[in-house]
């Protein structure tokens, strides 16, 4: 039985309970709440709860869930209070007039844990930073909740190895939250590329933007980038809970929201911010999404250790994998090209327009089909400004089919990044084994596969919370 159905006979069986109670009251009841004017009936909804209400969780994902029609946010949780009732005054300004008198206003947290433990919720979408996307997400899944997780997906490879097993053992859906799949002209440069238009692929060159730069923030935080020096913590702000399983540290704003992907303790810098983007392409043109390189090394240009943005700003990366393949990252802007032995296609800029060594390249004929190339439901075109990967994963929540970036894809394409920071913080050559996920005689490297949780949010502790 669909697990959508299943919840949803129960809640209707709640609501006659309580109309057989006497607690039945006259309402009026607009056309959508009974499932007309393009929206779900109640009963078919999918209930969402919300983790993380910075720029990206309201500016992007919340008007990417609004335009799912089968979908409530009926739930919204940030540990910055105002960035909450930011959300929460959003969600209600959407729905209020949509479902008129029968709305109930979302419900605010400051707490995941109780978010998470709601028995009416259907899923959580996690916004958080990224130190913070796979704990919510493995208590989501054991839960019994489908997930959308912000990339990049993981903070370290052993949590992506935790992550996959607990969305398969629980039978969970799970999309890795990036639009690429979704893209009309990434699909067609990815159809090209596996349809052979190239030849033999040889090399694939990767451009990711630089790191630790203003420009880099959403304008919202951008007050805080050069508050560099401690200050006493905000009276809005659950700091301890922010910190979580990174190491205890002063309160320094320009570590939190915005920028704290340019500090190693929450993040692998640019490498893994847009290296979640760009690398996913490389790996789905390559078919090798569920696999990896054998070998890495690179050169980074890290400030101290101590410094408030850690993460170095630029990089070059080179990857090999088994077939000889060879893969190269830079801070050269975004793009993606593939160069074979017939020649190359590419796209420069993010969602840029597609090139060719040769005019006619980008007129062959490819069946999706054949090449195994999915194309969702919704496919977006690379001007329109929006995404297809909330469109992908409720459709999904319904079918109970994969996404089109489950928990696998997401997490090996962010290894790489992270095998990237290692090989640059190590200063060496590595040979990497994509099936053990270890590097091969190398026990520092290997160390580095897995970090020190700060208690009580550890992987460990998320049975106690349940």
């Amino acid at each position: 039985m669909n697990p959508v159905a299943r919840i949803s006979r129960r809640r209707l069986m709640g609501s006659a309970a309580l109309a057989a109670g006497g607690l039945a009251l006259p309402v009026l009841v607009p056309q959508s709440a009974l499932g007309l004017a393009e929206t779900a009936a109640p009963s078919e909804r999918i209930r969402i709860g919300l983790v993380g209400c910075g720029g990206h969780g309201v500016g992007w994902n919340l008007p990417q869930i609004y335009r799912c029609p089968e979908v409530q946010v009926v739930a919204v949780c940030d540990v910055d209070s105002r960035r909450v009732a930011g959300a929460q005054e959003s969600v209600d300004g959407h729905y209020g007039p949509v479902f008129g008198n029968a709305y109930r206003p979302c419900t605010p947290y400051g707490d995941f844990r109780k978010l998470v433990l709601r028995k009416d919720l259907d899923a959580v979408v996690n916004c958080t930073p990224d130190h913070w996307h796979v704990i919510p997400a493995i208590m989501a899944a054991k839960c019994g909740k489908d997930v959308i997780c912000e990339k990049p997906l993981t903070l370290f490879v052993e949590e992506g190895k935790v992550l996959c097993r607990a969305v398969r053992d629980h039978k969970r859906v799970f999309q890795t939250a990036s639009e690429n799949r979704s893209i009309e002209s990434y699909l067609r440069l990815i159809e090209l590329v596996r349809a052979g238009v190239v030849g033999t692929l040889k090399h694939i060159e990767v451009g990711i933007p630089q790191g630790n730069t203003i420009s880099r923030i959403q304008k919202q935080d951008r007050a805080a980038y050069d508050q560099q020096m401690p200050q006493p913590v905000p009276k809005e702000l659950d700091y301890e809970m922010w910190l979580g399983q990174a190491p205890q540290m002063p309160y320094i704003p320009a570590r939190l929201h915005g920028s704290f992907r340019w500090n190693l303790a929450f993040s692998g810098g640019v490498l893994t911010d847009w290296g979640a983007h760009m690398i996913d392409l490389a790996q789905w043109g390559h078919n090798t999404e569920r696999t990896g390189p054998v070998a890495v090394e690179g050169r980074g240009d890290f400030p101290p250790r101590d410094a408030v943005f850690n993460t170095t700003p630029t990089c070059e990366v080179l990857c090999r994998y088994a077939d000889g393949v060879t893969m190269r990252i830079t801070t050269t802007g975004p793009s993606i090209r593939f160069e074979g032995t017939d020649g190359w296609v590419e796209s420069r800029g993010w969602r840029g327009p597609l090139k060719a060594s040769r005019p006619d390249m980008l007129e062959t004929k490819v069946d999706p089909d054949k090449v195994k190339v999915f194309h969702p439901s919704e496919v977006v075109g690379r001007t329109e400004g929006k995404g297809g990967e909330h469109r992908n994963f409720y459709d999904c929540v319904k079918s109970r089919h994969d996404c089109y970036a489950p928990p696998e894809t997401g997490h090996r394409t962010i290894t790489i990044a992270h095998l990237g920071n290692i090989a640059m913080l190590l200063g060496r050559k590595l040979r990497w084994d994509p099936a053990k996920e270890d590097f091969v005689d190398d026990a520092e490297a290997s160390a580095m596969l897995t970090r020190k949780q700060r208690e009580p949010w550890t992987m460990a502790n998320i049975d106690k919370w349940i």
